[in-house]
């Protein structure tokens, strides 16, 4: 396609994950909690986040959550209170580091301040690695309509199972774990996730699935570990009644794995509708190059909302059928050949995840690609004037009533 083709889609077809989801929730007026959200304060400044050891045991019938993050830290510059995230009504029970120490913390607005030296002391700065355990509990926010608000959603399958899952793009991963909330610093190393789920249930989350293990009370603990660095919205939260299976692809960079996690009662019914992943990886690595995460593997882990970008653990709940909840968004017909789900939220893997901006304003930058990667995927599969014709078919969404630009 030509420049002009590419420039329509970035600018405008933003219509359908970006237009009305929690990124672009419009606001003019800002505070100071705002501002510690969202700015690198004095309190972000002289560490970086090397890997997150998150635990979380969730509470179906009360809708709360304890657990505990290890944060691993380069502390770079001398640091006397350090700004953790974590959003009301959640509570900070202690913190200790990693000589076992306690070290005291206070609440600041909405994020939480930890003195780690006492303020006007003068004591000799030596850089380093450094962790701090935040143990923590309450009830989080629930998501009302995710993914277009953010939170926790606490539901039930067909069978009465529980169903639980996790959406916080823009809202922020505070929401349910206390992290260094800010989309420019990921993890280096990565991170790894452990949920404590009833034993009748599976819990799914990013990377490999590296054990489970049985715990008292009924509980089994599944740990998964991601080793590339990622972005703090994209880590989730997945219990449900799940069935799963697993393939293979032989990708740019090799062997690539392929999971995929779904009620039990759809085994059959997604297997056939997942072949889709293959095809759309194909078109993918052709146009944006290998894969970004070969090593955490690709998985589709079903979810009971729509749809969202999580690293390495795709959230997918379109209901099995082609399109964006049956309908085609360009009205040609061709986004009635591909299931929209599957091939956008895909495309954040490489615009958004291996991509990522660090502002909340910029989402444009991975919105607009992984926009053009369904018309670019249509292209490759059903030739130059289909795609032509998707594009062509989206511009009706384009409302052009909001800068593509957010604030800053």
């Amino acid at each position: 396609m030509n420049f002009k083709t590419i420039v329509l889609l970035i600018s405008g077809s933003l219509f359908t994950l970006f237009a009305d989801a929690q990124l672009m929730k419009e606001k003019q007026v800002f505070n100071l909690a705002d501002t510690l959200r969202g700015s690198i304060t004095e309190f972000r400044k002289g560490w970086d986040v090397i890997k997150y050891d998150l635990e979380v045991t969730p509470d179906f019938a009360s809708k709360s959550i304890k657990g505990s993050n290890i944060i691993t830290y380069n502390e770079t510059l001398p640091v006397r209170r350090m700004q953790i995230d974590l959003q009301p009504p959640l509570i900070i029970d202690s913190i200790i580091n990693e000589s076992g120490y306690i070290i005291p913390f206070e609440k600041f607005e909405d994020v939480w301040l930890v003195r780690l030296k006492p303020d006007g002391a003068m004591i000799k700065f030596l850089p380093g690695i450094r962790s701090l355990k935040v143990y923590y509990h309450g009830v989080p926010k629930e998501a009302v309509n995710p993914p277009w608000d953010g939170g926790l959603i606490w539901r039930k399958d067909a069978k009465g199972n529980p169903f639980i899952a996790t959406a916080c793009q823009g809202l922020g991963a505070s929401v349910w774990w206390p992290c260094k909330d800010y989309q420019g610093d990921e993890p280096d190393k990565g991170m790894t996730i452990t949920l404590n789920a009833p034993d009748s249930l599976s819990a799914v989350s990013n990377g490999r699935l590296k054990k489970v293990a049985a715990l008292t009370n009924n509980l089994k603990a599944w740990t998964w570990e991601v080793v590339n660095p990622i972005n703090n919205y994209a880590v989730t939260m997945n219990i449900a009644k799940y069935a799963t299976w697993a393939d293979t692809l032989m990708g740019e960079a090799g062997q690539l794995d392929l999971n995929y996690w779904v009620l039990d009662y759809n085994l059959e019914k997604a297997k056939k509708h997942f072949e889709q992943v293959k095809p759309m990886i194909r078109s993918h690595e052709y146009w944006f190059g290998q894969y970004p995460f070969y090593e955490d593997s690709y998985k589709l882990v079903e979810t009971p909302f729509l749809g969202m970008e999580h690293q390495s653990a795709i959230a997918y709940g379109n209901r099995y059928e082609n399109g964006y909840l049956g309908r085609d968004l360009s009205g040609t017909g061709w986004g009635l050949k591909w299931d929209f789900i599957i091939i956008h939220e895909s495309g954040h893997e490489w615009f958004g995840n291996n991509i990522t901006s660090n502002e909340v304003a910029d989402m444009w930058i991975h919105e607009s690609f992984t926009n053009y990667s369904e018309a670019l995927f249509t292209e490759y599969w059903f030739g130059k004037n289909a795609g032509y014709e998707y594009v062509y078919g989206t511009r009706k969404n384009i409302r052009n009533d909001r800068p593509v630009i957010g604030f800053y």
